[in-house]
């Protein structure tokens, strides 16, 4: 809430809070044991969810001159936020929230939500309160989700004290890429863009100790060109940043 209300402030955007409330659907060991009283005390918990959140939401917001707006909706989690999602700029996100237990969902919501909203979706580690953006990182490789997640950033890129564009391979880049993409970026008063190829073959390490060692605020990478169910399995450079990035990360797909 600090960080979406800090982000809205400084963009000059309309904010609004979202509570989905799941089923009371019990796990099967409840069932064969007083699935009444179980049923009866999960759907008071949810119940109680929602309460909090709204709460939440305008203690927050009580002191703050932004136009805002407070939402509820019942069912499953992440197509409650795609409902949502089509009527905004941009969904903000926790980075370890999840629609059921791992064995069952082993996506996280933000990957469901990203995947189908379609819109950009910013997920946010929990313990980053202050939005900043002196430095940014693009992670390129000139796929379609790259280029997408960069023209839904351009609003972001132009407060950004600086820009780095980051390209990890094992082969030689083409350097012409980099240049139109900075000169594009340029175009729309983008300042301070700057670029780095590292040539390796292990694309994620490489990607993860120069993020790690450059301190950015900020990063701009595409989403999951692969499907789902091969991220779940054997992972991919998105998925692996979403779920352990330390810095907010935007995304889209």
């Amino acid at each position: 809430m600090r960080f979406a209300i800090e982000m809205a402030m400084r963009c000059g955007a309309r904010l609004g809070g979202l509570h989905v409330t799941p089923p009371a659907d019990l796990s099967p060991r409840f069932r064969s044991n007083a699935p009444e009283m179980a049923e009866e005390r999960l759907s008071s918990k949810l119940t109680a969810d929602a309460e909090a959140a709204a709460a939440i939401f305008h203690e927050a917001i009580a002191q703050c001159p932004l136009q805002t707006r407070w939402n509820e909706a019942t069912g499953h989690i992440s197509r409650g936020i795609d409902a949502y999602a089509r009527y905004a700029d941009l969904v903000i996100l926790g980075q370890y929230e999840w629609q059921e237990p791992a064995e069952k969902h082993p996506m996280s919501v933000a990957d469901s939500v990203m995947r189908r909203c379609g819109r950009p979706v910013l997920v946010v580690p929990e313990h980053v309160e202050t939005f900043a953006l002196s430095r940014v990182a693009i992670t390129w490789d000139g796929s379609r989700e790259a280029v997408r997640t960069v023209h839904d950033a351009l609003p972001l890129l132009s407060l950004a004290g600086s820009v780095e564009i980051v390209a990890a391979s094992g082969r030689a880049k083409d350097p012409a890429d980099a240049l139109n993409l900075s000169e594009h970026l340029a175009a729309h008063g983008i300042a301070g863009i700057q670029y780095k190829h590292i040539r390796t073959n292990d694309e994620r390490d490489a990607l993860r100790q120069r993020i790690d060692e450059s301190h950015y605020d900020l990063l701009v990478m595409g989403g999951y060109s692969r499907p789902a169910w091969i991220e779940s399995l054997f992972g991919g450079v998105a998925h692996s940043f979403l779920l352990t990035s330390k810095i907010p990360i935007l995304l889209s797909h």
